[in-house]
């Protein structure tokens, strides 16, 4: 592409990837105008093309244009520290907490639901027990995931990224739940990292466990790709 240079030194600079991809679009809308003046003028295709992009002006100086406005800046590249450091773990904790929540209601009242629904009582225990299962594993590592993928698409450095995937394993929620009657079931939200010391703990916190693994294949892709850069 012929203003990938460009594309990249914006991204590097912290112009938002919508702007780029726009900026980008209309820089080749306006050297494909400038080409065909140049063939309307007399000039061949390898000589307008040429003549055009000298015209247009160099790379450094199309992205010097969108750097000079800092509005064009994205949030991740504004306030990193918001962005992957502050915003997670809440985002995290509230929207795990509530669906953790809608899950152990489906099951605490299995009975109430099966009065009123043709759904077995045992199904929906079972739907409830899985659901919680997987809001333990999986809300972190989706949140790493995201984390690096916009780190990666923006450009920015590595320090941003790895400090919130960090945060996110010592701050990693940890739900629980007790199925009751007559208002005595419960739930609990605490926040840890496991550390496997013995087999019981694993045994007992195996959904922790695996989010804190797949919450770092994130960070080793993200490492792995600034090492092959």
């Amino acid at each position: 592409m012929p203003f990938d240079a460009v594309a990249e030194t914006l991204l590097k600079g912290g112009i938002a990837p919508r702007h780029v991809r726009r900026y980008v679009r209309e820089l080749a809308e306006h050297l494909d105008d400038l080409t065909a003046q140049q063939r309307a003028a007399g000039y061949d295709g390898e000589d307008a093309a040429s003549r055009a992009r000298a015209r247009l002006g160099d790379d450094s100086e199309l992205a010097q244009a969108m750097l000079d406005q800092p509005g064009m800046r994205s949030w991740p590249a504004r306030m990193p520290w918001l962005v992957f450091l502050l915003l997670p773990p809440v985002l995290t904790a509230v929207i795990g907490l509530a669906l953790y929540a809608a899950c152990y209601y489906v099951g605490n009242d299995a009975a109430k639901i099966n009065a009123v629904l043709p759904l077995p009582e045992s199904g929906l225990v079972g739907f409830s027990l899985a659901g919680m299962t997987a809001v333990n594993v999986l809300p972190v590592p989706m949140m790493t995931t995201l984390l690096a993928i916009l780190a990666q698409r923006q450009r920015l450095r590595l320090q941003w990224p790895l400090l919130g995937i960090g945060l996110l394993l010592l701050a990693t929620p940890m739900l629980s739940s007790r199925f009751g009657h007559h208002h005595d079931g419960r739930l609990a939200l605490q926040y840890g990292l496991v550390i496997p010391i013995r087999w019981s703990l694993v045994m007992r916190h195996w959904p922790l466990m695996l989010s804190h693994v797949l919450a770092l294949l994130p960070a080793i892709w993200l490492i792995g790709r600034k090492r092959v850069a």
